[in-house]
């Protein structure tokens, strides 16, 4: 078998599981309530992620971005 037998398109559930999943990860990780979390655990080393609303900083999003990639990569596999 060659490698472009190998690819091969992705079905239109495919496609739509793909879409879902990214959906959800991004509900979770860009909520008030996850970058709360993520404040406590990395307030005392990069200063502020969020407000006490759960409001992202700048440093806040980036991390939560970075985060959001990196997941989402992995999910591809």
């Amino acid at each position: 078998m060659s490698h472009l037998d190998k690819l091969r398109e992705p079905s239109n559930t495919d496609k739509w599981r793909f879409t879902l999943y990214t959906t959800i990860l991004l509900l979770i990780l860009f909520n008030p309530f996850m970058y709360k979390i993520v404040n406590s655990l990395l307030f005392s080393i990069v200063g502020p992620i969020a407000n006490n609303e759960g409001c992202p900083t700048l440093i806040g999003f980036v991390i939560h971005a970075i985060i959001f990639t990196i997941i989402l990569r992995l999910l591809m596999n």
